[in-house]
């Protein structure tokens, strides 16, 4: 079956199991998800493609209903075994960006101050993932970072292949990753898929500060820094537009942000965004780049550094994958950031 029909299918299936009546279409197409299920063949799918109608016919699902129906949390695989799947998931090996920036408004510092910033972890869309996750996180210790942020989507809500991680465990080895001015998080979509309590409580009990819509502060050889948290990607609440607008022109900022598309609405002065989500693209095609990057944000704000009226933008590719644990020309990566005025 065509991958544009599975979802379809997939989400009778899933709400035939606890909401046998409800419609999942309109008009006189009108069917409920238990007849659906029981009356529903692939040529009869199929035949759709060569006909005048539009699939319209079925109102939009919940993906992440639809994703949670068939991921079935909560995890408890702490290993992370994807079975047959191990052979196809291996993960690509990881790169580190190291980046240097003077953003005019930020203290002059006697050093940079040093940000690691991680995103995107996926665990368990990969074979091998506790042992990668572990090593990846020694490896970030071990270049001093005086903060540590972490961008979301913690979880492996991919639909198909195990690797079914809990939060905890994956919290635990984060916390691996010490710094003097402390370690914050915002969460993703896939974090809210999963359940926002259960991953930011896993996170919290690790001692990793989950910041939700409101601005924190760090202080850094006595000067203050500013970390506003702009959680979940598919989410659009008015905490977060109002919480951009307040931003001081005059005070640095760090915004870290789940999703790019928030560098619209930060205004001038000296911020810097922080943000993930996209995965580079996932897939660069050769001669053509990122032809989607999952946000409404522009392809330009993909992946890599971004300088834009005076205000900075960086969007990490991330560490996992979701949908199908694949990557082609995006490999997977953090980045550390020295930053001073």
């Amino acid at each position: 079956m065509p991958y544009e029909y599975q979802h379809l299918v997939y989400r009778a299936m899933a709400r035939a199991a606890t909401h046998p009546d409800e419609h999942l279409a309109e008009g006189q197409h009108s069917v409920s998800a238990a007849e659906l299920v029981r009356h529903v063949d692939v040529p009869e799918i199929e035949s759709l493609r060569s006909s005048t109608k539009r699939i319209k016919y079925l109102r939009p699902c919940s993906r992440g209903r639809l994703i949670r129906a068939i991921t079935l949390p909560p995890f408890r695989d702490d290993l992370g075994h994807k079975g047959w799947f191990n052979r196809i998931s291996r993960a690509q090996p990881h790169v580190v960006r190291h980046l240097h920036l003077k953003i005019a408004g930020w203290p002059n510092w006697s050093r940079p101050m040093r940000i690691a910033f991680l995103s995107d972890f996926h665990t368990g869309s990969h074979s091998g993932d506790i042992a990668r996750l572990t090593a990846i996180v020694a490896e970030a210790s071990r270049l001093v970072p005086d903060v540590v942020l972490f961008g979301g989507d913690c979880v492996n809500m991919q639909p198909f292949g195990g690797g079914r991680v809990p939060p905890n465990t994956i919290a635990a080895i984060l916390s691996r990753l010490e710094a003097p001015l402390g370690r914050f998080a915002v969460l993703g979509n896939h974090d809210y898929n999963y359940g926002e309590r259960a991953v930011a409580d896993a996170l919290e009990r690790h001692n990793i500060t989950v910041v939700r819509y409101e601005r924190l502060t760090v202080q850094f050889e006595n000067h203050f820094v500013d970390i506003v948290g702009i959680p979940d990607a598919h989410i659009a609440r008015s905490e977060a537009y109002a919480l951009l607008a307040k931003l001081s022109p005059d005070r640095p900022t760090i915004v870290l942000a789940h999703d790019p598309v928030w560098f619209a609405h930060v205004p001038l002065g000296p911020h810097l965004t922080l943000a993930g989500h996209t995965h580079g693209g996932q897939i660069r095609f050769p001669g053509i780049g990122v032809i989607r990057n999952a946000s409404k944000a522009p392809l330009r704000w993909s992946h890599g550094l971004s300088h834009e009226k005076g205000r900075y933008l960086y969007v990490t590719s991330g560490l996992g994958t979701s949908g199908v644990p694949l990557r082609w020309g995006v490999p997977p990566e953090f980045a550390v950031l020295d930053v001073t005025g």
